[in-house]
C-alpha cells in the first residue's frame, strides 16, 4: 500500500483540490448528486487551468533523522514534469552527496521520461509511462461507486463518511466536510495487515479561488510515516514549452563511481561492526 499511488503526493493533492471546488453550503446528498457536482466543477477548473505549479516538502522520519523530499511539480495541458530532491540522507547513514541528486519524470505529452544521476535517461515503457498521465486530472480519482455511511468529526469539523464502494479504488473510506466539501481524511484499503490514513489541514485560499489543504500526514495504524508541506502554490504563470522536453534535461549530481565506491565503503564499515 505504501506504494500505491493512492498516496502519491501529487495525485493526493490533485484530489483535495477537486473536492474544494464545491460551493459552501447545501444538505446532504447522495454519492450520485454529490459526486456529478465534483467532476463537473473539477472539468470547469481545469478549462481555465492553463498551467500549474506545486512546491512542496515531504518529511520522512527514521531513527537515524529525518529525510526530506524537495519536489516542484509542473503540468502544462496534458504535460507533466516532476523534480524531486533528497535531502538528510547523510543524516540517515548514507555516503555525502546523495542529497544532491534530483530525480525527474517528464511527460511529453506522448512520452515519459526517468532521468536520474545513478541511472542516466530512459523512456519508460508505455504500460508504466501511463501511470504518470492524468495525474492533475482530479476526476479520474473521484470514486465512481461510493455511499454515505455516516458522520464523524475530524479536525473539530463536522464531515460526511463515505464507503468507498468501486473495488479498482485504493480508498475504503473519504472523510468530507458537511459545509464546504473540504476533504479533510482518506482511509486506505487494508493490505499487509496495516491500514493506510491520511489526514489534512492547515486549508488555505490558492489562486483561482479554491481552498486547499497545505499538510497531509500519513499514517500506517497509528505510526506516522510521512508528511507533505505545501509551500507554494502558482497558476498560469506562462510555464515554457521547453520544461516539458526531455532532450534539454541531462542526469546531474553524485559521481557515479566515486558515490558506489563511498557506498562500498559503508557497507564494510557495517559488517566490520
Amino acid at each position: 500500500m505504501r506504494k500505491s499511488l493512492a498516496f502519491n503526493a501529487a495525485m493526493i493533492l490533485s484530489l483535495l483540490a477537486c473536492f474544494a471546488l464545491i460551493p459552501a453550503g447545501g444538505s446532504a446528498q447522495t454519492w450520485v448528486d454529490l459526486s456529478k457536482k465534483l467532476i463537473d466543477d473539477c472539468a470547469r477548473f481545469n478549462q481555465g487551468v492553463d498551467d500549474m505549479t506545486l512546491t512542496m516538502e515531504m518529511q520522512v522520519p527514521s531513527s537515524e533523522g529525518t529525510v526530506k523530499t524537495q519536489s516542484v511539480l509542473y503540468r502544462k495541458g496534458e504535460r507533466f514534469r516532476a523534480e524531486m530532491t533528497m535531502e538528510g540522507m547523510e543524516d540517515a547513514g548514507l555516503p555525502a552527496g546523495m542529497g544532491d541528486m534530483k530525480t525527474m519524470v517528464i511527460n511529453d505529452g506522448t512520452n515519459v521520461w526517468i532521468i536520474a544521476p545513478m541511472m542516466g535517461k530512459s523512456q519508460v515503457p508505455s504500460d508504466e509511462g501511463a501511470k504518470y498521465r492524468g495525474q492533475w486530472t482530479c476526476s479520474d480519482y473521484i470514486p465512481v461507486d461510493a455511499e454515505i455511511i455516516g458522520s464523524e468529526k475530524v479536525g473539530g469539523r463536522d464531515c460526511y463518511v463515505l464507503a468507498v464502494l468501486d473495488k479498482s479504488s485504493d480508498f475504503a473510506k473519504l472523510w468530507i466536510d458537511r459545509k464546504n466539501y473540504a476533504l479533510l481524511k482518506i482511509e486506505g484499503k487494508k493490505t499487509d495487515d496495516e491500514t493506510m490514513v491520511v489526514l489534512f489541514s492547515d486549508f488555505r485560499k490558492v489562486p483561482g479561488g479554491i481552498e486547499m489543504a497545505y499538510k497531509a500526514e500519513m499514517y500506517s495504524d497509528k505510526d506516522l510515516i510521512s508528511t507533505v508541506i505545501m509551500k507554494s502554490v502558482e497558476i498560469n504563470t506562462g510555464l515554457a514549452d521547453d520544461l516539458f522536453d526531455a532532450d534539454n534535461v541531462k542526469a546531474e549530481g553524485t559521481d557515479v563511481p566515486d558515490f558506489m565506491e563511498k557506498v562500498k565503503e559503508k557497507v564494510g564499515k557495517v559488517l566490520d561492526e
